[in-house]
């Protein structure tokens, strides 16, 4: 009877939001399923990791997947709670777990006592942005002490000690996180990745179709759009630039500058008759932006914006950015989507005066440096720095933003016509860190690299950059869909790369295709290797002066290790044909005829990696 309540109020508490987003969010997210998450090739998973950038989907998939139990669409579970991270941590007093949950749902802590004692192999508790814990060593150590229901400690503690299962070990849990490391660290088991790369091109393709179809041929015409479509908050921003009239152009080129363009419109549609200036807004809103990502804040308080923005509440234009809620009796307030915060930080300091700029945009660039340097320190788990190298991955973003503020060609007309003058020393600041980088930090952050050279969008400094490395490296994690639109944009302007390593599926290897030619080694690297890698290695050989062939299997254990790997190599009138065994799961032999008239492959290279991994999955929503 308890659990039929609770799930009433769930339906009501998230259904109206999603009816009232006209289906686009049921269209966009029709395929999430709690069952689907927790089941890994037959099997449940007791932990399950939810890892995205932000604005990737986290949260409303969490939405989605709770209104999914409270449908009575799952089987395998007896009840389902939702802890948001931000929300707990404005909790200041000690509570035990049956209050915690309480505060994120309807029920009082005598029902959730009772449901606890049910069957903890039918619970699961979804601890949504683990990010914000800010976990230290001192909570750490706490944690093990902590094994009862009843017993009061601070929230942190308790969801720290949920996740090393000291309390109701044998539930399941589902983290969602914007980096995995320190989760990872905390949970015990088997634990299973899934990695949102955010929607296919069809399902872009499909939405924009159906919601937008008068508009969508000007989103085709944009490749670059088409594929920053991809991140469900880009695609977010064009819906809602559609809705206002907005001419979407094919010079909106980069993400800084669709997020500027949206700007704009938002300013040219909704700031008449504020009482403060739109500089004033922008730079007010900016510092608010500033203090979250320093301080790890989602949260503010009203005081808090009140004290920076006038009737945060009431302007039109604030409200696309910044949502309003009531979290335990007190008003609150969060940008809409993470990347707001990133971005309203980084067009902060752009807006500084000269010195000020430099000395903000120098503190980021160190910071996250000292984070970089920091993560090869040998057992820091959970010490100061552990926070330090967390906040170092936070922060990039920003980098990212400032790298596309910089390109002053494509920032909107409206900061002229508002006479806000852009900092063009920082420039200097961000060409000089990326150049001293990328020869020193190859495997671990050359996909940032490559995304600020991307956002710069200056060719003959990406040529500069990339042309003196001997090694791109970019196999120590999948390459999404935009990843791989950045990668292919900066081999157009490079004449040669020695070598390049890429972890990629068919689909957007073929996208980098045309441009793989400039490679003189190729290594690629595949989670499973099935009937994709036919083409995978075609997408990659074909018509090309390709001297060598790298086919790396990571081998998993359990259900995923049942891979018989052989391949055949034969040579006839000039033509390499390649037969590939796949898996059992399959039972089929994939033949694939590679033709090299004009160069030959030297060298193929089987590489079978024994180390047993956790499961992982990369998936498009």
């Amino acid at each position: 009877m308890i659990v039929h309540q609770y799930k009433r109020s769930i339906l009501q508490k998230y259904e109206s939001e999603w009816s009232s987003l006209s289906g686009e969010r049921e269209s966009l997210f029709k395929n999430i399923s709690v069952d689907k998450l927790l089941m890994s090739y037959g099997t449940m998973t007791s932990n399950v990791i939810l890892q995205g950038d932000s604005g990737s989907g986290k949260s409303i998939i969490v939405q989605k997947i709770m209104l999914n139990w409270a449908s009575e669409a799952s089987k395998n579970l007896y009840v389902v709670f939702n802890l948001r991270c931000e929300e707990l941590m404005c909790v200041s007093e000690e509570i035990n777990l049956t209050e915690l949950l309480s505060y994120s749902c309807s029920l009082t802590s005598d029902q959730i006592s009772q449901m606890l004692q049910q069957s903890p192999e039918k619970m699961l508790f979804i601890i949504d942005g683990f990010d914000e814990l800010r976990l230290t060593q001192d909570i750490y150590d706490m944690s093990e002490a902590h094994t009862h229901p009843l017993q009061k400690a601070p929230p942190k503690v308790i969801l720290c000690s949920l996740l090393r299962r000291y309390l109701i070990p044998k539930s399941n849990l589902l983290v969602t996180t914007r980096t995995n490391n320190t989760v990872n660290k905390l949970l015990k088991g088997q634990n299973c990745f899934t990695e949102i790369m955010g929607f296919s091109e069809k399902k872009v393709e499909t939405y924009f179709q159906m919601f937008f179809s008068k508009e969508y041929a000007r989103v085709r015409a944009n490749e670059t759009l088409l594929t920053a479509c991809s991140s469900p908050v880009i695609r977010w921003i064009i819906s809602e630039m559609f809705k206002v009239g907005a001419d979407v152009t094919s010079e909106l080129q980069t993400t800084t500058s669709i997020y500027a363009d949206f700007v704009s419109t938002l300013v040219e549609h909704h700031c008449q008759g504020l009482s403060q200036s739109v500089p004033n807004l922008l730079r007010s809103l900016g510092q608010l932006a500033e203090r979250g990502m320093l301080e790890q804040q989602v949260l503010f308080d009203e005081k808090t914006v009140n004290e920076s923005i006038s009737e945060p509440a009431g302007s039109p234009f604030l409200c696309n950015f910044l949502s309003k809620r009531r979290i335990h009796q007190e008003t609150m307030f969060s940008f809409m989507y993470h990347s707001f915060q990133e971005f309203f930080t980084a067009l902060y300091y752009v807006l500084l005066d000269e010195e000020e700029s430099q000395r903000k945009v120098r503190e980021l660039l160190h910071t996250v440096e000292r984070g970089w340097a920091l993560s090869f320190w040998p057992q820091r788990d959970f010490s100061t720095a552990d926070v330090e190298v967390r906040q170092s991955k936070l922060l990039q973003p920003v980098i990212l933003f400032l790298c596309g503020l910089c390109k002053k060609e494509w920032i909107p007309s409206f900061f002229e016509k508002h006479n806000m003058a852009l900092s063009i020393s920082i420039e200097t600041q961000l060409k000089e860190w990326i150049n001293q980088c990328s020869q020193r930090s190859q495997s671990e952050h050359m996909l940032l690299i490559l995304h600020c050279l991307y956002e710069l969008h200056e060719k003959s400094f990406i040529r500069k950059v990339l042309e003196n490395l001997i090694l791109i490296d970019l196999s120590n994690t999948p390459l999404k869909r935009t990843d791989c639109w950045v990668l292919k944009c900066c081999l157009q302007c490079c004449e040669h790369i020695r070598n390049l390593k890429l972890h990629v599926t068919s689909d957007n290897l073929k996208m980098l295709q045309p441009e793989l030619y400039h490679c003189k080694e190729l290594w690629l690297i595949m989670d499973h290797i099935s009937d994709d890698v036919v083409g995978l290695v075609s997408a990659a050989a074909e018509g090309k002066n390709l001297n060598k062939l790298n086919i790396k299997k990571l081998e998993n254990y359990g259900k995923l290790s049942g891979f018989h790997p052989e391949i055949t190599v034969s040579v006839r009138d000039g033509d390499i044909k390649l037969s590939f065994c796949t898996s059992e799961f399959t039972s089929t032999v994939a033949e694939l005829t590679l033709t090299s008239p004009r160069s030959f492959i030297s060298t193929i290279n089987w590489v079978k990696s024994q180390n047993k991994q956790p499961l992982f999955s990369y998936g498009y929503l």
